[in-house]
């Protein structure tokens, strides 16, 4: 079924209102923090912080959000932009190309990039976990297991989860201990 013109303006719109609040967001925590926050990073942390809640599975999810200024404010007061700094990047072969289909969204000249979360708000599947930037999978830190919502989708070779490992000692991570 195709979309009136209104339901497109009203979109546009929205789109248009969530690009300027992510601008003022990245501009308001760049003083905040002394520090240079991206409107990228804005986006990440946003899309971190309620992709839970609201069940998202790609950050494209995110442009289909209603949220005012003030309310996004609220919801990064205490997030920590030093995790999206201490990114680890991966050769994008150490997961299957089936699992990453909608990884042609933001393309990286050398691979994958993983967040970890010290202190995030869902525990599953380890404490810590690494996401998958542009995507909804999760790696568990103890066993190389990658998950999609609860299920689980692959598990890493043993010599790229110590990659990831190595690289998130490197960066003052306290990981798991090792399960495999």
């Amino acid at each position: 079924m195709r979309e009136s013109q209104k339901e497109i303006e009203d979109s546009l719109n929205n789109i248009s209102e969530l690009d300027s609040i992510l601008n003022n967001l990245a501009e308001f925590y760049s003083k905040l923090k002394k520090d240079n926050i991206s409107r990228e990073e804005i986006f990440d942390s946003l899309y971190i912080v309620l992709k839970s809640e609201k069940k998202w599975e790609h950050p494209l999810d995110f442009w289909s959000l209603k949220i005012e200024y003030k309310e996004a404010l609220s919801l990064l007061s205490n997030f920590d932009f030093k995790i999206l700094k201490n990114k680890i990047e991966t050769p994008k072969e150490i997961i299957p190309k089936d699992l990453l289909m909608n990884y042609k969204v933001r393309i990286k000249s050398k691979g994958l990039i993983w967040i970890i979360h010290k202190y995030d708000a869902d525990p599953f599947p380890s404490n810590p976990h690494a996401h998958l930037v542009d995507s909804s999978i999760k790696l568990d830190l103890s066993n190389g297991k990658c998950y999609k919502k609860k299920e689980l989708l692959y598990t890493l070779k043993q010599k790229d989860l110590l990659f990831i490992r190595q690289e998130a000692k490197k960066k003052d991570f306290e990981l798991p201990k090792m399960k495999v």
